[in-house]
């Protein structure tokens, strides 16, 4: 891990679980940060670096990823994972925050948005997956079944040597390297957990929050979640112009792809937050 990262912690929820989360220990605004369904943590490290020392950074691993304890039901939906984040926020004291979600974590923002709104101040959606729960039975039973075959298939290390190039546009080997290391948090459990949520629930179950001021990132070489969709769905919940943001020579991972331009936009949410 580089010098970067902050360390890993684990805290017992009330429930019994166990929750791991990254904790930048910065004064400031806290910034919390949700990962995508193949991804961790740890992939946030430039976002730590970039911001960590003046801003205080939280950034989980999903319920089922790495030392955090998996939900208990199988068939969980974005809330079940929103009350997960929530018993976490209340644990750590935090009383209101920026919160960020990267694709499936976008979902799992979103949801939490829309039951605990008045403790953000800002809701920052990237590369978003919108889910697939208005699609038909075979599609999302499809959906389902993709990613956690592929994990069982390949293991982690060849789940990240098939995948890992795919996220990134510019594929530098530090790049490749994160996330082929990220991805040795993956969990069977986890990974199941997280497919069913992105092939049984929709993210216009839970946008548009009201009154939240709320932005969405897009990449322009993003394949998997493209920039036509994102468009769209900045459509369908009156999203202000101003606050759709497009970022050039990235790829899925855009907060790994292009840090700067990423966090530059961050940067700007908070600082619109101040004033």
């Amino acid at each position: 891990m580089t010098q970067t990262m902050a360390a890993l912690h684990t805290v017992t929820l009330p429930d019994g679980a166990t929750q791991a989360y990254r904790d930048s220990q910065g004064h400031g605004m806290t910034i919390v940060l949700l990962h995508g369904i193949s991804s961790g943590a740890a992939s946030w490290q430039q976002q730590f670096a970039g911001l960590g020392q003046h801003h205080r950074l939280i950034a989980w691993d999903a319920p089922g990823y790495g030392l955090s304890d998996g939900l208990d039901t199988v068939q969980p939906n974005a809330v079940d994972f929103a009350q997960r984040l929530h018993a976490l926020v209340e644990v750590l004291q935090l009383e209101s925050f920026v919160l960020v979600g990267h694709s499936l974590g976008a979902l799992i923002a979103s949801a939490y948005a829309s039951l605990q709104a008045a403790r953000l101040t800002g809701l920052l959606l990237a590369n978003v997956a919108q889910g697939y729960g208005h699609c038909d039975a075979d599609t999302r039973q499809q959906v389902f079944l993709k990613r956690p075959s592929l994990l069982q298939k390949l293991g982690n290390a060849g789940m990240a040597a098939e995948r890992g190039p795919a996220l990134v546009w510019r594929k530098s080997p530090e790049q490749i390297a994160l996330i082929t290391e990220v991805m040795q948090g993956l969990t069977l459990n986890g990974f199941s957990n997280a497919s069913y949520l992105l092939a049984h629930d929709s993210i216009l179950n839970y946008l548009p929050v009201s009154g939240l001021n709320t932005h969405i990132v897009y990449a322009e070489q993003d394949d998997i979640t493209p920039k036509s969709d994102m468009l769209a769905l900045a459509q369908k919940i009156a999203l202000p112009a101003s606050h759709l943001h497009g970022i050039h020579e990235a790829g899925h991972l855009s907060y790994l792809d292009q840090a700067e331009a990423f966090n530059q936009v961050l940067k700007q949410l908070l600082h619109n937050n101040k004033e």
